[in-house]
C-alpha cells in the first residue's frame, strides 16, 4: 500500500471514529440512555475486563498509563524529527495515526465510564432526601451518640501499632476480598452484581504526592489503591472504587454507597474508619440545631482519644507530600468538569444549606433553618430510619 493510501486509510478511520465519538457525547445528555449503557453495555464490559485483568497481580491500568506517557514522549520526538527533516508525510501519519488512539481511547471511555456519570439517582433502598421536619434534633443526638458508641467499641476492638495507627489481620487481598463481600447486600439493579478486586499502585510515590488514594479505571475494569493507602481508611478507599465499578460514578454517590455498605459492617476492621469519617457529619448534624452547645461537646468528648490521634496521624503523613498536589487537583478537576461535573473536585460532596433566622438561641448561636442536609446528612438519617444508630 502506498504511503498516500495509508494516509487516507488513516484519514478515513480517524473521521469514523471522531463522528462516533461525536455522537457518544452528544447522547451523554439523556439519562435514559446513560442509564441503559451504564446498565447494559458498561456492565458487560466492567465484567469481562474485570475477570481477564483481575487475576494479574499487577496493575494493567498502571501499565498503560506508563506506555501511554512513554509513547507521547517518543511520538512527540519522532514528530519533531520528521519536521525538521521535512518528512511531511511521516509527520502527517504519525499524527493520524494518535489522533485514532485517541479518539478510540474517548469512545471506549465515553461508552464504559462517562455514561454513568450521568445516570439515574440512587436507588432509594440506599439513599433519600430529607427535610428539616423529617428529623428531630432528639433523634440528631441519638444518632450521634449510638454512631460515636459504635465506633468506640470498633477503636478498641482493632489492633493499633506502637504510633496509635490500624494494624489490619487481613492480606491486601483478604481484606478487598472482605470489602467485595459488603456489597453482596446491595440487591438493587441498580449496582452491577460484579465487584472487581482490589489491587495496590506499585508507583505509590507519584499518587501520594498528587494526593490521590484510588483510581477505577472502566476500560480494564480494575480497582486500583494508593500502595501507601495503609491506614484506617484503606477498606473505604477500596469500597468507593468498588462503587464505581458498580456503576456509581457520581463521587459524592460512590461515598455514600461505600459508606453506607461498611458503616453497617459487623467488622470492626471494616466499619471503623468509615465510623471515623461520618462521626464529624454526625456531630455537624448535631450542631446545626439551637441550644445543642452543651451535647455536641458531650459528644464530642465522647471519642476515644485514640481515635483523634489516628485520625491527626493520617493527616500529617500525606501533608508531608506537597511536590504535586496542585497538579494532581487541577487534573482530577479538568476530568470530573469533563465529565459534566459542574462542580469539579467540589463534586466529592454534596453540600447541605442553611439559612439564618435572625434569632439567637440560649448558647448566643444564631437560629438557623436547615434548607437542604448534605449528602453525608441524609445518608445518616436514612440509615438511622432503617434502624441502624438507633436505640
Amino acid at each position: 500500500m502506498t504511503i498516500k493510501k495509508k494516509l487516507t486509510a488513516k484519514a478515513i478511520s480517524l473521521a469514523a471514529l471522531v463522528a462516533v465519538a461525536g455522537v457518544l457525547l452528544a447522547l451523554k445528555n439523556n439519562e435514559r440512555v446513560c442509564e441503559f449503557f451504564a446498565t447494559t453495555f458498561a456492565r458487560g464490559w466492567i465484567f469481562l475486563f474485570g475477570h481477564i485483568f483481575g487475576w494479574l497481580p499487577v496493575s494493567v491500568y498502571e501499565v498503560l498509563l506508563i506506555a501511554a506517557i512513554a509513547g507521547a514522549i517518543v511520538c512527540l520526538v519522532l514528530l519533531i524529527r520528521d519536521l525538521i527533516k521535512k518528512h511531511w508525510q511521516k509527520a502527517l501519519s504519525l499524527t493520524l495515526s494518535v489522533c485514532i488512539a485517541v479518539a478510540s481511547f474517548v469512545c471506549v471511555y465515553t461508552a464504559t465510564a462517562s455514561f454513568s456519570y450521568n445516570r439515574a439517582p440512587l436507588p432509594q433502598s440506599v439513599y433519600a432526601e430529607y427535610q428539616e421536619e423529617d428529623f428531630s434534633y432528639e433523634q440528631a443526638v441519638e444518632l450521634a451518640e449510638n454512631l460515636i458508641d459504635k465506633m468506640n467499641e470498633a477503636y478498641f476492638a482493632t489492633e493499633h501499632d506502637e504510633n496509635g495507627n490500624i494494624v489490619y489481620p487481613y492480606t491486601f487481598k483478604e481484606l478487598s476480598d472482605l470489602v467485595a463481600q459488603q456489597y453482596q447486600r446491595l440487591t438493587d439493579d441498580y449496582f452491577s452484581s460484579y465487584t472487581p478486586p482490589a489491587k495496590r499502585i506499585l508507583n505509590k510515590w507519584i499518587m501520594s504526592q498528587m494526593h490521590i488514594v484510588g483510581v477505577f479505571f472502566a476500560p480494564t475494569g480494575e480497582v486500583n489503591v494508593n500502595g501507601n493507602e495503609n491506614n484506617l481508611f484503606l477498606p473505604s478507599t477500596m469500597a468507593h472504587e468498588m462503587a464505581h465499578a458498580k456503576g456509581v460514578m457520581r463521587e459524592y454517590e460512590a461515598d455514600i454507597v461505600s459508606r453506607y455498605v461498611l458503616a453497617t459492617s459487623e467488622n470492626p476492621y471494616l466499619c471503623y474508619g468509615t465510623l471515623v469519617q461520618l462521626s464529624s457529619y454526625a456531630l455537624s448534624l448535631v450542631g446545626k440545631y439551637p441550644d445543642s452547645r452543651q451535647d455536641y461537646e458531650r459528644l464530642y468528648n465522647s471519642v476515644a482519644a485514640g481515635i483523634r490521634l489516628e485520625r491527626q496521624n493520617y493527616n500529617e503523613f500525606y501533608a508531608q507530600f506537597t511536590l504535586l498536589d496542585d497538579v494532581g487537583e487541577f487534573f482530577n478537576d479538568i476530568y470530573l468538569k469533563l465529565q459534566q461535573q459542574q462542580g469539579g473536585t467540589e463534586s466529592y460532596e454534596k453540600p447541605g444549606e442553611t439559612q439564618g433566622t435572625g434569632q439567637v438561641d440560649g448558647d448566643g448561636e444564631e437560629i438557623v433553618q436547615i434548607v437542604r442536609f448534605s449528602g453525608a446528612e441524609n445518608l445518616l438519617i436514612h440509615l438511622y430510619k432503617q434502624g441502624e444508630f438507633h436505640d
